[in-house]
């Protein structure tokens, strides 16, 4: 129909323009890691003058302001942690960011997914999830890549560096309900894997 032509002809630079508007986005930041790894807490560890968790949460301030402004897109930013430090830390330079404790952080990166969106708006258009441990990704970046996923098609969305996949990912409204479902730790994957065809990806440097 004319709907399904508007989105899949080609059309000049700013035809989207003012297309997004209104559009609501939950931001789910997920500082919940043990950094088992790492050998200690490494979200507070000082990264560039400070605490590495606090860069990514300043990213996605960043893109949320942009999204806003330029596009006029609605977003919610929300952050989940096991850390009351990580919770509390935050708050002068963050205070908009609602906050909510996770209690099942021990299992894994999915009890953050499903937490993130059990809190999030009701009405929202896509739930973006970004972990807290990639302090280099710049706002302006998470802004483009959310906005070029939403003027697409797909239902998932994902960055990549050189092929890889990794985080933020965005998942459309319809996902709601498997999202709140999973089970074990391989987050948002299983999903990926259920639906490749649903998938957006955009190359990154960071």
């Amino acid at each position: 129909g004319l709907h399904a032509d508007i989105l899949t002809r080609t059309d000049p630079p700013g035809y989207f323009k003012g297309w997004l508007r209104g559009m609501r986005i939950s931001f789910i930041y997920m500082a919940s890691g043990f950094g088992k790894r790492y050998g200690t807490n490494k979200l507070i560890t000082e990264f560039r003058g400070e605490p590495l968790y606090l860069h990514g949460l300043l990213s996605l301030q960043k893109a949320a302001k942009l999204l806003e402004k330029t596009e006029k897109i609605n977003c919610q930013l929300i952050l989940i942690s096991q850390y009351e430090r990580v919770l509390s830390g935050s708050v002068e330079q963050v205070p908009e960011a609602e906050r909510f404790f996770n209690e099942d952080s021990d299992q894994g990166i999915t009890a953050s997914i499903k937490l993130g969106t059990e809190v999030a708006w009701d009405n929202a258009d896509a739930y973006l999830y970004f972990v807290a441990d990639q302090p280099c990704m710049a706002g302006e970046t998470i802004a483009r890549f959310v906005s070029e996923f939403m003027k697409s098609k797909k239902g998932i969305g994902c960055v990549c560096a050189k092929g890889h996949r990794g985080s933020p990912n965005i998942f459309r409204r319809r996902y709601k309900k498997e999202l709140l479902a999973l089970e074990g730790d391989q987050g948002g994957r299983q999903i990926m894997q259920k639906y490749p065809q649903e998938i957006w990806m955009m190359e990154v440097d960071e």
